[in-house]
């Protein structure tokens, strides 16, 4: 999903917090709710690590996306660990050398605060040289929203009116097999 001006572009792609919208129907179109909390590309020389902070608004889950990308060949080695200032939230590594799909991972956050993640990159090769991406999302935890009383109100109602339906269509088969 991305913002242009006041309009917003909705994203075939799927993930955490996807809205699955059903539009006149055709195919299904799916509209994120994240707000993206960081998203960078990184050139790694020889072995590297990089720590980048970010905050997140409130409550949430937070989903990490870190790409092993295939220029000009792929790391050798990559991981990643999402910290607080005394916690570790996540750790992950990759288990081999070589490109691949992006290695999602989502961990939950307590509330608003400051978050870290580290990413250690090793590039091999000829010359050393690699690429990754990383991209943290945010997609905040939504209360239950209780029925109001007028909605139990209005249900019980319904039932009621149901009830007595079934009642009275019943009195009447029952009156007829009675003459």
């Amino acid at each position: 999903m991305s913002r242009i001006g006041n309009s917003l572009r909705i994203s075939p792609e799927t993930g955490l917090g996807a809205l699955v919208l059903l539009a006149c129907g055709t195919a299904p179109v799916i509209a994120r709710a994240d707000t993206m909390l960081l998203r960078d590309t990184i050139l790694v020389a020889g072995s590297e690590s990089s720590v980048f902070s970010f905050q997140t608004p409130g409550p949430g889950t937070v989903s990490l996306e870190l790409t092993n990308l295939d220029w000009p060949q792929p790391l050798t080695g990559l991981s990643v660990m999402a910290t607080t200032a005394d916690q570790v939230l996540l750790s992950w590594s990759q288990p081999s050398a070589g490109p691949g799909g992006p290695a999602v991972e989502f961990f939950h956050v307590a509330g608003e605060g400051n978050y870290f993640a580290d990413v250690n990159a090793t590039a091999g090769g000829p010359l050393a040289l690699g690429l990754y991406s990383l991209s943290l999302s945010f997609q905040p935890d939504v209360p239950a929203v209780p029925l109001p009383p007028a909605g139990w109100l209005l249900l019980s109602g319904i039932l009621a009116l149901t009830l007595v339906r079934a009642g009275r269509s019943r009195a009447g088969t029952w009156a007829a097999d009675a003459k």
